[in-house]
């Protein structure tokens, strides 16, 4: 058992501190835009911001292998392993299938199902949350809240990079993208709507503003894909997305180590409390940058494909109920 001095908490207040990625993107564009006469948009922003050597070092698939690193534990595997081994045939089938089949079908078929994996994983984790922080739990209103939230975000997302992996799409003579911007714009207003009504209904301060951060995100992207800065829609997401996840995985495996069972990852390491803090996004971006840095090979994209997907299924009940890794994991509201 822990005593309450030795049991780390994920703080709220950090987490939502995390969403000021917002208010700086548009001070961004305001300075961009009334002073540098849109010099950063044109000319020194990149359309994707993996195209920064660092950004795509430190962001996207090292959380990915740290979920992984954080789930490599005996008592963990066993736990799951009914629902783990399944889906691992399946998914390696679906990534086979859209690197190997008939082009370029199967590989926008591919990306229109991985956009929609990436899109409900990123806004379940963020959405999950903010119920934690509300101490709520998933009533209709949520749901519904949800899924609004999902459904535009899939719209902003095939708008982002729909072009890019699908090309030019009409729809009735009219442009799908426009319809997509249309069907987001729709969607964000009502989000908005019932963020307030969820709001309304939330006791505590930190949920009420954590529930109207997300809100303000989809309608933040929507507004900067709009105004053309498609790098700090791409950025906003994954650095909250991103660093959410690293607070939680350490947090975890912080209070793992003072257990009988550390995970595979700090077996031979010295049983020290910042241990994870170091070892787990070290090790995470090491192993990060060798898979990125070979992906051209068949085998290496095949492998980034399959445990992207495995990342997405298996954090959708992990932490869930009486989830193991719950007991290691609470948060400070």
């Amino acid at each position: 058992m822990y005593s309450d001095s030795s049991f780390h908490c994920v703080d709220g207040r950090w987490l939502l501190a995390l969403y000021a990625v917002i208010p700086v993107s548009f001070l961004v564009v305001a300075l961009d835009v009334l002073l540098l006469q849109r010099a950063l948009l044109h000319s020194l922003l990149p359309d994707d911001p993996n195209d920064w050597a660092l950004w795509a070092l430190l962001f996207g698939l090292p959380h990915i292998i740290a979920s992984a690193l954080t789930l490599s534990d005996r008592r963990y595997l066993q736990h799951f392993r009914w629902r783990l081994l399944p889906a691992i045939p399946i998914f390696l089938l679906l990534c086979l299938a859209g690197w190997y089949g008939p082009q370029p079908l199967s590989y926008q078929l591919l990306f229109v199902f991985f956009a929609g994996f990436t899109v409900f994983h990123v806004l379940s984790q963020q959405l999950g949350i903010a119920l934690v922080l509300s101490g709520r739990r998933p009533g209709r209103l949520f749901r519904l809240w949800k899924w609004v939230a999902i459904v535009a975000g899939m719209a902003i997302y095939l708008n982002v990079y729909g072009g890019q992996f699908l090309g030019r799409v009409q729809l009735a003579g009219t442009d799908a993208y426009a319809l997509l911007a249309g069907l987001a714009a729709v969607l964000c207003a009502i989000l908005l709507l019932l963020s307030w009504q969820l709001a309304r209904e939330c006791e505590g301060r930190l949920g009420r503003w954590y529930i109207w951060a997300n809100g303000a995100l989809l309608a933040s992207a929507l507004a900067l894909n709009q105004l053309g800065y498609v790098l700090l829609v791409i950025l906003m997401p994954r650095l909250i997305h991103d660093l959410t996840a690293f607070s939680v995985y350490i947090t975890h495996d912080r209070n793992r180590r003072t257990q009988r069972s550390s995970g595979w990852l700090y077996r031979w390491l010295p049983s020290t409390g910042v241990a994870p803090f170091v070892v787990l996004p070290a090790v995470s971006v090491a192993i990060a940058w060798l898979l990125n840095t070979h992906q051209q090979h068949a085998l290496i994209g095949i492998a980034i494909l399959l445990i992207s997907f495995m990342h997405y299924y298996w954090e959708g009940f992990v932490w869930r109920g009486e989830s193991p890794l719950r007991e290691h994991v609470r948060f400070r509201r």
